[in-house]
């Protein structure tokens, strides 16, 4: 074990900001790059996607907003 780990200090204000920063960037890039396949995957083969994605959540009752809104969620939160 290291002499830092062993004494470990509590982390500044500052550094604990940063991390927060940080995993925000994070979260922010993950978002962008699951917006980036969604719209690849729909301008590529639209039909295709409404009807895997779209059309079986608007059977269940769901508007298209709403289906669209809980397409994006699960890019966002992936299994």
């Amino acid at each position: 074990m290291s002499h830092k780990t062993i004494n470990k200090e509590p982390k500044t204000f500052v550094e604990e900001f940063r991390e927060r920063l940080n995993r925000e960037d994070l979260e922010r890039r993950w978002k962008l790059e699951a917006l980036d396949h969604l719209f690849t995957e729909s301008e590529d083969q639209p039909e295709k996607f409404h009807r895997l994605w779209i059309k079986p959540l608007m059977s269940a009752g769901l508007s298209l907003e709403s289906a669209f809104a809980l397409v994006v969620e699960a890019r966002f939160r992936p299994n």
